[in-house]
């Protein structure tokens, strides 16, 4: 006998009609040894998802390393037990979608990766696939508008939602490159509103200087709609950034942000309407799985998921399971320490471990080149990733690279997070300038920082050390309530970290042995590995997620208005002006929203609430009318005033030495034209820091020098920067901008006031055509890093004592040091000549 075919036994086995994702995975036949039963915080969110499963959004956190894969597939062969198919899960990229079916294969679950494929549009296959798959103009799932059949989706899953995000964006922002015909007739078109927003960005513009970005004002786009309609429509075919972006912002064209920069001209949505993608839109559960960030108002505004769901997130009972992560802050532990210091021992850690540096651009990777094993970008990311999980290779940078990719084990030993993670585009750039410092933009960096942190520790039995580097990051982590904004687990390793480096301090553990302290974590020393688990004892997940009220009106904003309700939709805005309240810098920038929405319906009363914004926040467009100078007042007296400046911005030395060293950082000059803004901002803070009265007037009037400061006795120094100057020589040009400022300060102050001409420049050498105005004096790169020095060590004497307090004890250090009013010009500015 052939014995019995149990098989027939089995044909409606609780594989395939369960929908407990706990039953499904005990009843798997075929499932890898190594999945021999699901760990606790899986079943706790398969017990809680199941109990919430026919809700419409749901978000779904979990540590990183808690399985979340496993978890996610489950979910969705539980839906199409429950007859809720076709089943998506959606991946940021190729590669993570190679990974999940790899582990959908090794647990015996049925996937395919043909959006066509009749298995999964009959319910017994899950399909993974791609965001950007899932979410383009051409997608194979259909188009709003497009003839083809389109693929249903009833149940979706989107794993690492923030590593999508970017996707999506990109997928609704049209590019258009220089060498494309529509650059210029945009161009042209939009001429005249360039130069009333900025006559000299816009002659940089049309000079070819790169690295200069102007949004072009809300009002002319609405108005010169049709010729922008014109002017894009007969290329929706031309190109792929056409092919793959014009049906997703066709419709909503005249509610775009665009902005014009040197390289090319960027047209994006307030909201990415997802709505486009009628299949996403009408499935009946969406599912987002993400790791344990803070912040979760990008799932409303970019995925428009619904916020009362969204707000109570599905979790573990415990928030415990994070792998252990000794957190390193060298500029705290030791302040004074130099970027060449931290390299070097970076380099030494390296030769026995994987070393990845983390850093926000190619000019940061710069200065790591040289050291590196390898670099690299998005292009290359996932051959470093493989080579690094598969052996020994050293000193690794990867650029602009903060989610997506995971590092476990010995992939990477030592994470080092070198600098702020930075904005790219032109519209990106144009927001951060205008929200730096601001609590959502502070929010938006920490949860990137967070996302790069978590990238070496890839479950709870993972360990690894990060170090965070650079001055502004430093800063960030402490300025506005920087630490709350993380996530519990991360939190509570931060406040064990920071107990670490008392330990440093009151032992007095020098940089260079600093290496041993790391071992310790490294070489799993049991007292440290007990004082890590502790610090994560009782650690919990918020029972509520974090959807701000400025998110949710944002978007219900943008949904009215895509309706044609241009009042209701400022109306909506209104509401996240409030919710604002206290952030002035947000405030305007809500309000220059506000008014592009009532632009449409009443132009009149936009143009007030347009000023208003401008009142909050002087780096958003200047109203059409222009903007009044207000002229700066002069200081009655310098140490007085230092005082009252630095005690309101710092709480201690500390505070103050790193603070300082941001703005020290970023007044280095950098021929990359994107540092201009950030350079001329130092300028101005580092007048404010001195105790001189500071503004920007070209920036916040389109008219006037890049700084200006008021030294007191009614005697200015209107200051031009050309931080990103390599010439030997001063051009004409450079040199007839200063004495255009010039005439400018003449105009709007009287006979009684005086002005020094300051020009900062790589040489105080005259080129033979250019003239320098009377009185001229020029702050060379030289004199500069000397003049850094020396507000350095003026900073770190300060620190002392908390000596920044006291008007007298920073009367003697002004002096000591040059920087006083009546000095700074003669110290640090020498007269230009000619050869």
């Amino acid at each position: 006998m052939a014995g019995l075919d149990f098989g027939r036994l089995a044909k409606r086995s609780v594989v395939d009609t369960a929908t407990e994702p706990r039953r499904i995975f005990a009843a798997l036949p075929a499932r890898d040894p190594k999945y021999t039963r699901p760990w606790d915080v899986q079943t706790q969110v398969w017990d809680r998802w199941h109990d919430r499963r026919t809700e419409s959004d749901l978000l779904v956190k979990m540590n990183t390393g808690g399985g979340k894969t496993v978890v996610g597939l489950m979910m969705l062969k539980s839906c199409l037990n429950e007859g809720t198919g076709p089943a998506v899960y959606v991946t940021p990229d190729t590669y993570l979608a190679d990974q999940v079916r790899a582990e959908a294969d090794a647990l015996g679950i049925e996937t395919t990766d043909d959006p066509h494929s009749r298995r999964f549009q009959s319910g017994k296959a899950v399909l993974v696939t791609y965001i950007h798959k899932v979410i383009n103009g051409r997608s194979v799932f259909g188009v709003v508008g497009d003839t083809r059949q389109h693929i249903e989706m009833s149940s979706v899953l989107v794993d690492d939602t923030h590593a999508c995000l970017t996707t999506v964006e990109e997928q609704f922002t049209l590019t258009i490159p220089r060498d494309h015909v529509a650059y210029n007739e945009l161009s042209n078109l939009f001429d005249d509103a360039l130069r009333d927003q900025s006559p000299s960005a816009a002659r940089d513009l049309a000079d070819d200087v790169p690295g200069v970005a102007l949004r072009i004002p809300y009002w002319a786009w609405a108005d010169r709609r049709e010729q922008v309609l014109d002017t894009l429509r007969p290329h929706r075919a031309s190109t792929n950034e056409f092919t793959f972006v014009w049906p997703l912002i066709r419709e909503v064209l005249h509610l775009c942000d665009a902005a014009i920069s040197y390289s090319q001209i960027e047209i994006k949505p307030p909201c990415p309407p997802i709505d486009r993608i009628p299949s996403l839109a009408a499935a009946k559960r969406r599912i987002y799985l993400t790791a344990t960030l803070a912040d979760d108002s990008v799932l409303v505004t970019h995925f428009d998921a619904a916020p009362a769901t969204i707000a109570t997130p599905i979790a573990p009972q415990t928030a415990d399971d994070l792998g252990d992560r000794m957190i390193l802050t060298p500029l705290e532990t030791h302040p004074g320490t130099t970027d060449e210091e931290v390299r070097d021992f970076l380099v030494e850690q390296a030769q026995r471990h994987n070393v990845v540096v983390i850093v926000p651009s190619g000019r940061r990777a710069a200065f790591w080149r040289e050291v590196a094993s390898a670099e690299h970008d998005s292009t290359t990311i996932h051959d470093g990733v493989r080579a690094l999980r598969e052996g020994h290779v050293g000193l690794v940078v990867l650029v602009n690279k903060y989610d997506g990719i995971d590092l476990p084990g010995d992939a990477c030993r030592i994470l080092a997070l070198d600098g702020l993670p930075e904005a790219y585009s032109a519209l990106d750039r144009i927001e951060a300038l205008a929200l730096d410092e601001s609590d959502a933009m502070i929010t938006r960096q920490i949860q990137r920082i967070e996302q790069g942190m978590g990238r070496g520790v890839r479950s709870n039995d993972d360990h690894c050390v990060v170090l965070l580097l650079g001055s502004r990051l430093t800063q960030r982590l402490h300025k506005a309530g920087g630490v709350a904004k993380f996530s519990p687990a991360t939190r509570a390793q931060l406040v064990l970290s920071e107990r670490v480096a008392d330990m440093l301090h009151d032992d007095d553990v020098p940089f260079s042995e600093l290496g041993s302290v790391i071992d310790q974590c490294l070489e799993r020393d049991p007292e440290w590995v007990a004082a890590s688990r502790d610090a994560l004892d009782g650690v919990t997940y918020p029972t509520t997620s974090t959807v701000s009220d400025i998110a949710i009106a944002g978007r219900e904003a943008f949904r009215l208005a895509e309706l044609g309700q241009y009042q209701d939709a400022c109306n909506k805005m209104r509401e996240a002006v409030t919710a604002a309240r206290g952030d002035r810098r947000h405030e305007g920038w809500l309000k220059q929203r506000a008014a592009g929405y009532l632009h449409l319906t009443d132009p009149a009363a936009a143009l007030q609430m347009q000023k208003s914004a401008q009142m909050d926040n002087k780096a958003v467009l200047r109203p059409r009318d222009g903007v009044e100078y207000q002229r700066l007042s002069s200081i009655a007296d310098q140490a007085r005033q230092a005082a009252e400046y630095l005690t309101s911005q710092y709480s201690n030395g500390n505070d103050l030495i790193v603070g300082m060293a941001a703005v020290l950082d970023d007044l280095t000059p950098d021929p990359d034209p994107a540092s201009v803004p950030v350079f001329e901002k130092a300028m101005h803070d580092l007048g404010m820091h001195l105790g001189f009265a500071a503004q920007r007037p070209e920036r916040d009037t389109g008219e006037g020098p890049d700084v200006m400061w008021s030294l007191g006795e009614l005697d200015y120094l209107v200051i031009e920067c050309k931080s990103g100057s390599t010439t030997d020589a001063i051009w004409r040009r450079d040199a007839e901008q200063l004495s255009h400022s010039m005439d400018w300060f003449a105009e709007k102050y009287d006979h009684t006031c005086s002005a020094t001409p300051i020009l900062i420049h790589n040489t105080f050498m005259l080129h033979g055509q250019a003239s320098a105005r009377p009185g001229t004096r020029v702050i060379t790169f030289a004199k500069l890093a000397k003049c850094r020095d020396a507000v350095s060590k003026y900073a770190s004497a300060l620190a002392a004592g908390n000596s920044f307090q006291d008007a007298d004890k920073i009367s003697i250090q002004l002096a000591t040091w040059g920087l006083n009013g009546k000095s700074f010009v003669q110290r640090w500015g020498v007269a230009p000549r000619k050869p």
